[in-house]
């Protein structure tokens, strides 16, 4: 039947695309790990370390995208979309944090779908940033954060597609709407906590006279 020859060339064409998965595995492990790191180091104020992580995992994302270049469903299906998302993620909680332009998914090269998932897990490292500040009492930034979370969740709102589309955006989308409330919650009272302990340092001062 011939069927040795078919085989044959089947079986080249399995084993090249196989090396290849096994390679985005490890890329997308790489760009996770560092995008992570980034994200740490951006908590610590340590900019120096979160610049060097993420051009770190841009360059191996770059990497991936070459692989994708010749098997392209690894840009939609696995381990690079995850890869994709956290790499987005990084990169705009940094632009928040540093009061920059949020760069977009072209600019990021990650599809759309990585991205708005990435943005909306943004939205949790903003809550965590906002809570550090508090204790720090620096209100102003901690509003800030707040102001922030709630932008990106009402964009975010916006975008009403099927799972299938977009998995899992509606419930990211439901998660920002509970943390924008508790960090609103979280604000008022460390702002109501501010006006008490002025009061107190007044009145302790005109007690003092």
């Amino acid at each position: 039947m011939g069927l040795d020859k078919i085989m044959s060339d089947v079986d080249a064409v399995l084993r090249a695309k196989d090396g290849k998965r096994e390679k985005a595995i490890s890329y997308s492990r790489e760009i996770i790990r560092r995008s992570g790191s980034a994200i740490l180091a951006i908590h610590k104020k340590e900019e120096k370390g979160a610049k060097e992580n993420l051009d770190a995992a841009r360059k191996v994302l770059e990497y991936s995208l070459e692989i994708c270049k010749e098997q392209p469903e690894y840009y939609f299906t696995g381990p690079l979309p995850q890869a994709f998302q956290e790499f987005a993620e990084a990169s705009v909680v940094l632009a928040l944090v540093k009061r920059r332009r949020v760069p977009s998914p072209q600019e990021l090269k990650v599809p759309v779908e990585s991205y708005i998932t990435g943005l909306a897990d943004a939205a949790g490292e903003m809550r965590r940033y906002a809570l550090d500040s508090l204790r720090k009492d620096e209100f102003e930034e901690a509003e800030r954060a707040l102001e922030v979370m709630d932008e990106v969740y009402t964009a975010l709102k916006s975008l009403d597609y099927p799972r299938a589309v977009v998995p899992n955006l509606k419930r990211k989308v439901d998660v920002i709407r509970r943390l924008v409330e508790e960090t609103r919650g979280d604000v008022t009272l460390a702002h109501q906590g501010r006006l008490i302990r002025s009061r107190i340092d007044r009145a302790l001062k005109k007690g003092r006279k």
